[in-house]
């Protein structure tokens, strides 16, 4: 386009040449007032539209704002039917729209929903797939606020109570429509996906509000298109974190996707980077997988136990070849890039697949090689996955004992990157060090993070600090280690100017805290921080420390305390404020319990002399400290300067400036070492600790969101919409071990009940009707989900997918799904099995519900005799009584049944026959039955009378009676669903 227009070439090249800022702004202004003049004219054609646009945009972008007179004229160009000319307008529209500092998120949309609305949907009800594009993508660019850094704004700025809530959802409508559209052109669903999630960050609740567009939505990761599936996985992630209950739904299909091309190379020639498969797609699918195990409400959305093996030992596969593949020498530079950005992803995933301990070992390996990389972004990433790893390896993966090993093997070269010249690694690197860091290594780690610790940067050395301090409490192996390693940190601690900059209030309070509540170190602790002060310059946190322990405990030392308070009083004149009001109450308490001293006059000299101090704290404190010491008999003083009590806090306010090393993982550590309050039979030392009452934990735990805070990505229970004609099928599997679940034009599923006690499962078949009616093969067959109404703590049944349907179903394909009764199951409590397919261009859902019955688990109670079943009714009638062992139930049927009809249901369904009437008697229907129904905490005996009462055998009582409270009451329900649903 530019070297057609000669007059925009000619006006860059006069600006550039410009002498001056004044030169440039005057060919600016001539420019300008020529655009003006040239607007004006009636006949101006497109061709020079776009070229004073251009100019326009130009001006613009150097930062004048003296071109909004432009976006009347770029708005023209938008409903041109030219494509040069519409795109050039949608650009300028999105260059040059004002906007306002004053103005909220909320006016910036309305104004520009105003002037674009007419011409958006014009162009994406367009069959001009060029324009869908171009309306598309200004969606996803103009609306894509939710990015816009140095903005801070609600994100539901739109609600449906708006007056423009019902354009924006046309839109929203209109691009899911583009996006989700089998006959829509690549390019134009792959940049719709771009658009929606624009949308979907801004008006998060319309997502929510269709309730079946999820699923679409989330099949897009089975198109067959690369880039659309490539486009997509930012949405699909958005998406699933909204509603974290269909994460496990797509993990297979992924799964099969990453292996066809880690595993299998299947990759178009178009997506390959260099000689790697699309690493980048791959790169974000591997990261969809972490979402799905890291995303949590209640509980994990997504567990290893929870997915079928098919999917477990093809992501196990993938991170196998992924940790293979890049061990492996490669040529260039990008092909090393693209394999160590899978690797680091790859880690990432090694501990929630529950790897080897070789693969964990090996990917160890891997990133400990990166690290000798030249590139500082490689040896960034390389310190972040192996913080990872060794964060999420806890003790109950059995590679636990590997990881540790090899990362204990590595320390000397962890070591030297804390020394490193990018401070970005030298963060990473000491972040790693807390991580790994154990009751085997703690000595090695400590002693070098204080050795290095004075010739660390100063913006470093607040956060070495704080991990000592972790550190040397949670794995102290003694109590005069720790106190020992802790005062030689507050020591160094001194800050630029003076002040405990490096170390911080928290690490003195909580030294403090242990030597207060540990009686054996305050002798020990007092002695140390005498020999520091008469030998180093103190830093003011040690000086703090001092005041509070000398002041405290130094009546019970020995030691010559002249010279110890003469470097104190010295320090009082050189620290801060609050430092000096600590040393005012030290002062006084030395005094108090040393009354004969020779350095009580100077301490009464300087509380008389600090009584004309400006800062009220000092003059108030000295006043009252001064009264105290000159009042006879000090009766007062022993009063107000009793013994210091233990502290009570039970948490540790370091763990707070910790940094962001604790939010990779939600798993509890092991408890403080020195502030622990239990002994610990391994250690005397450790068992003179028993007394602290106080308690660590470094592993910070995840804040609980308080009850008036809602969590707008929450589960929210739901009622399915089960699909039409679903209760016939249901109704079979109730009384039937085999036949028809599902059947339309396009599919039929039947199944085969398979009983084992208290376990049975479901074998389903899906067959694809479509093709002997249209030879089309069903594709992206996908279990959305399959979740009961059962509890999910101590659940009545567990149900789990034991084998997945293939996508592709060219004839049929199987599903089994396994189901444990563990309690007494209500009729209730019957799942959905969620399904969604493709077939012939149209998206479709199945919300089918699958009886899961108490029935299914009933056995014949053999040897059963009249008598017998007379005598064990009568033995439940008295033990239990008809409230908890016996539940009765009316009938109606809509066909007419005898005695035979009654003997062979009963049969069918597991009981045994103990009596029947005959077919002609005219006494009515009587069937007494037994069986045991079967659950895995218990067996329960059940007896079942089925009586007419009518004359014809259409209506009936059926009376349940079992061996524990609860059992009939289920037992007789499920009778009576199939007896009202006819058999």
């Amino acid at each position: 386009m530019a070297p057609l227009m000669k007059g925009l070439t000619q006006f860059i090249v006069d600006i550039r040449e410009a002498q001056d800022a004044e030169a440039e702004k005057r060919r600016i202004n001539l420019e300008i007032n020529n655009i003006q003049t040239k607007f004006s004219q009636p006949n101006l054609n497109g061709y020079h539209r776009k070229k004073y646009i251009c100019k326009l945009v130009y001006i613009h972008l150097l930062g004048y704002d003296t071109v909004d007179f432009g976006l009347t004229h770029a708005l023209a160009l938008v409903e041109s039917s030219v494509f040069s000319e519409k795109s050039l307008g949608y650009l300028a529209v999105s260059t040059l729209f004002p906007v306002e500092k004053n103005h909220t998120i909320t006016d910036y949309l309305e104004n520009m929903l105003d002037i674009i609305y007419s011409s958006l949907i014009k162009d994406l009800q367009s069959n001009n797939e060029e324009f869908n594009c171009l309306a598309v993508q200004f969606i996803a660019n103009c609306f894509n606020v939710s990015n816009d850094e140095g903005h801070d704004y609600p994100v539901h700025s739109i609600t449906k109570n708006h007056e423009d809530f019902p354009r924006w959802q046309e839109i929203v409508d209109m691009v899911y429509s583009l996006c989700c559209s089998p006959v829509s052109n690549l390019r134009v669903r792959q940049k719709s996906v771009a658009a929606l999630l624009s949308l979907s960050k801004l008006f998060p609740s319309i997502i929510k509000a269709n309730n079946n567009w999820i699923p679409r939505i989330l099949s897009l990761v089975d198109d067959p298109s690369m880039g659309v599936v490539a486009a997509s996985v930012p949405l699909i992630q958005f998406v699933a974190q909204m509603e974290p209950k269909y994460f496990k739904s797509i993990l297979p299909s992924i799964a099969r996707r990453l292996r066809s091309l880690v595993v299998e190379q299947q990759c178009p020639e178009e997506y390959y980077y260099y000689d790697s498969p699309a690493p980048w797609l791959i790169v974000s699918l591997l990261h969809t997988i972490e979402l799905c195990f890291l995303c949590q409400e209640t509980a994990p959305s997504v567990t290893l136990a929870s997915l079928d093996r098919e999917t477990v030992n093809s992501l196990r596969e993938v991170v196998a070849y992924s940790i293979k593949n890049a061990s492996q020498p490669v040529r260039g530079l990008p092909n090393r890039n693209s394999q160590s950005s899978i690797l680091f992803q790859t880690v990432s995933l090694t501990v929630f697949l529950d790897a080897s301990a070789e693969a964990i070992a090996g990917a160890v390996e891997a990133l400990m090689s990166l690290l000798d990389s030249a590139e500082t972004n490689t040896r960034y990433l390389s310190l972040d996955a192996l913080i990872k790893l060794a964060d999420r390896a806890t003790s109950e993966g059995n590679y636990y004992a590997s990881v540790r090993k090899s990362f204990s093997d590595n320390l000397p070269k962890i070591f030297k990157f804390s020394a490193d010249k990018d401070i970005s690694v030298k963060r990473k690197s000491l972040d790693l060090l807390y991580t790994v860091c154990d009751a085997t290594n703690c000595n090695s780690i400590v002693t070098h993070l204080l050795d290095s610790f004075p010739h660390t940067e100063a913006n470093l050395k607040p956060d070495v600090a704080v991990k000592i301090a972790v550190l040397a409490e949670r794995y102290a192996s003694n109590p005069e280690w720790y106190v020992t390693n802790m005062i030689r940190l507050l020591s160094m601690g001194e800050g630029p100017s003076g002040g405990s900059a490096y170390t911080g209030n928290e690490v003195w309070e909580r030294v403090v805290q242990i030597i207060v509540n540990n009686e054996n170190l305050q002798t020990m602790s007092c002695r140390m921080i005498s020999n520091l002060l008469k030998t180093h310059s103190s830093s003011e946190s040690l000086v703090k420390v001092a005041a509070f322990v000398l002041g405290e405990y130094g009546h019970k030392c020995d030691f010559d305390f002249i010279s110890t308070f003469s470097v104190l009083y010295d320090a009082y004149f050189s620290v801060s404020l609050i430092t000096r009001a600590m040393l005012l109450t030290s002062f006084l308490k030395i005094s108090a319990r040393q009354p004969d001293s020779d350095f009580v006059p100077d301490i009464i000299d300087l509380f008389e002399a600090e009584t004309q101090s400006m800062d009220l704290e000092i003059q108030t404190r000295a006043h009252e400290y001064l009264q105290l010491m000159i009042e006879p008999g000090k009766e007062l003083a022993s009063i107000v300067l009793r013994p210091f009590p233990a502290f009570e806090a039970k948490s540790n306010h370091l763990l707070s400036r910790v940094g962001s090393v604790h939010r990779l993982s939600n798993r509890t550590r092991s408890s403080s070492n020195v502030a622990e309050n239990k002994p610990r039979s391994n250690s005397d030392a450790l068992a003179r600790l028993r007394n602290v009452k106080s308690a660590s934990s470094v592993a910070l735990p995840i804040p609980e969101a308080s009850d008036e805070s809602e969590d707008p990505f929450a589960e929210r229970s739901e009622d399915y919409t089960l699909s039409p004609n679903w209760y016939s099928g249901y109704l079979r599997m109730c009384h039937y071990d085999a036949g028809i679940f599902y059947e339309n034009t396009l599919i039929k599923i039947t199944y085969r009940v398979i009983k084992s006690g208290a376990i049975f499962t479901y074998r389903f078949t899906i067959i694809n009707s479509a093709a002997k009616s249209a030879n089309t093969e069903i594709t992206r067959l996908t279990v959305l989900e399959l979740q009961g109404a059962s509890a999910t703590t101590n659940p009545n049944f567990i149900i789990e997918m034991s084998q997945y349907p293939q996508q592709t179903v060219t004839t049929k394909t199987e599903m089994e799904i396994r189901v444990k009764i563990r309690n007494v199951v209500g009729i209730n409590e019957s799942p959905v099995l969620a399904l969604s397919f493709m077939c012939g261009g149209s998206f479709n859902q199945l919300n089918l519900k699958i009886p899961v019955l108490m029935l299914k688990t009933l056995s014949a109670a053999t040897s059963t005799n009249l008598e017998e079943f007379k005598k064990r009714w009568l033995q439940i009638g008295q033990e239990l009584g008809s409230i908890d062992g016996e539940s009765t139930v009316f009938c109606s049927t809509a066909h007419r049944y005898n005695s035979s009809n009654i003997v062979r249901l009963v049969s069918r369904l597991g009981l045994e026959v103990v009596h029947h009437s005959p077919d002609d008697t005219k006494n009515g229907i009587l069937v007494l039955a037994a069986g045991i129904l079967h659950t895995q905490n218990a067996n329960y005996g059940a007896l079942v009378t089925i009586k007419s009462t009518d004359d014809v055998g259409c209506k009936f009582e059926i009376v349940a009676r079992c061996t524990a409270g609860g059992v009939a009451e289920a037992l007789a329900s499920s009778f009576k669903v199939i007896f009202d649903g006819g058999f």
